[in-house]
């Protein structure tokens, strides 16, 4: 999958099921909330008419309406209540707080309940009719708090919120967690393709180079044969130049056999070795034909370090990148780090050259790449091979006219 492709199919199909979420539970929260208000308002409307029977019971008695509302106040949740004539006249009112009665002629015209807000929250309304036995009419006016109604609307927000809150950050990390996943795939498959064009180029190369080597190994084998026949009669005065074929003939038979080694897959006989001693070991074998006067080696460790490793190859591949970044370094110095992290080892090898530009960068582990004029471009193919195939890595960082970093991480190594 694309990676651009990737939020659609997976962002738009979450967003819209959030959206989804949303709009059910919106409209569920809505219905519930409508049914609620109607269950309190039914039971408040029972409550009123007990208090009204109750208030009618005391007026037949004949108890003054100062004292009726005095009995049938002080209940909880009720704020206020209010005994009124026929004529909407006040008789005796009650109040949690003191001075408020929110009545006006306008309200007592009315015959449903209503609601009005107040500091302490919204109050539920009602005018409900007394009756007693002598035919007086009188209506009793009641103040009833929604706050725990409220207070439960307000909880179910506030879950509602924590809900989605809590549906979306699973949703980020799920996106997030898939989407790495998703990334390191892609990665995967591309490293895998890569890999897989690698290997078909080197078959190609490889029959291609056993064909070339077997080809140019007989014709060549025939000359070798003349050139020592040569050497051994023919006259003083062609010597020199039969010298300079057997030499010829040599030099193509080595490269023959480079190109044919580079290519044979590789079997390391491993061992318990000191790294300090094969780093001297390599630079020694190089430095003769490669060091320069004005180039400087220097090799540090952070503590004694041990490598298992085949020691041949080992230093063949040392002796690759240490020819290399000598015949890059024209002054300066060739220094090789060598540390111990979290049970492997970095060996960083940096020069003070020339450097190369990335695109040449990115290439200079190929077989047969080169930049030299009598490279061949195995030396590093070779140090490449020789690392992976002890299950380590090595890559290379550079900048023109800033110097070579070839980093080597090896596995399996042990402490002295």
């Amino acid at each position: 999958m694309r990676r651009f492709n990737f939020p659609l199919f997976f962002g738009l199909p979450f967003a819209g099921l959030i959206v989804l979420l949303f709009i059910f539970s919106f409209l569920n929260r809505s219905y519930v909330q409508t049914k609620t208000r109607d269950l309190v308002r039914e039971q408040l409307q029972a409550t009123v008419e007990i208090l009204t029977a109750g208030v009618a019971r005391l007026l037949d008695e004949g108890q003054a309406p100062d004292v009726v509302l005095g009995l049938s106040a002080g209940r909880e949740q009720i704020y206020y209540l209010a005994l009124l004539d026929g004529e909407d006249n006040i008789l005796s009112w009650k109040s949690v707080y003191e001075g408020y009665l929110p009545l006006t002629r306008r309200d007592a015209s009315r015959t449903e309940p209503w609601i009005i807000p107040s500091p302490a929250g919204s109050i539920l309304n009602f005018l409900a009719p007394v009756a007693v036995a002598d035919g007086r009419s009188f209506r009793l006016y009641l103040g009833y708090s929604l706050s725990d109604w409220e207070e439960m609307i307000a909880r179910s927000n506030r879950n509602l919120l924590a809900l989605f809150g809590a549906l979306a950050a699973a949703g980020v990390v799920f996106f997030i967690g898939v989407y790495g996943l998703q990334k390191r795939y892609l990665a995967k498959a591309k490293e895998a393709e890569e890999e897989k064009r690698e290997k078909e180029r080197f078959r190609e190369i490889s029959s291609f180079t056993s064909v070339v080597a077997h080809e140019i190994k007989n014709p060549l084998n025939s000359l070798a044969l003349l050139c020592e026949l040569l050497h051994r009669k023919g006259p003083p005065e062609v010597m020199a130049d039969v010298a300079l074929g057997r030499e010829e003939v040599r030099r193509i038979s080595d490269i023959i056999d480079r190109f044919s080694a580079s290519l044979k897959p590789l079997r390391p006989h491993r061992e318990n070795l000191v790294l300090r001693d094969v780093v001297r070991e390599a630079r020694d074998s190089v430095a003769p034909g490669s060091a320069k006067p004005g180039v400087e080696f220097r090799y540090t460790e952070t503590s004694p370090i041990r490598v298992f490793a085949d020691r041949d190859l080992l230093i063949q591949a040392l002796q690759n990148l240490f020819r290399n970044a000598f015949e890059a370094t024209e002054s300066g110095e060739v220094a090789v780090k060598a540390e111990m992290i979290r049970g492997e080892i970095l060996v960083r090898i940096e020069d003070t050259g020339r450097g190369m530009p990335p695109d040449e960068a990115v290439r200079i582990f190929e077989p047969f790449f080169s930049t030299k004029d009598q490279g061949m471009g195995i030396g590093l193919y070779a140090a490449r091979k020789i690392v992976e195939a002890h299950g380590g890595r090595i890559d290379v960082e550079s900048e023109p006219g800033r110097g070579t970093t070839f980093l080597i991480q090896l596995s399996g190594v042990r402490h002295e």
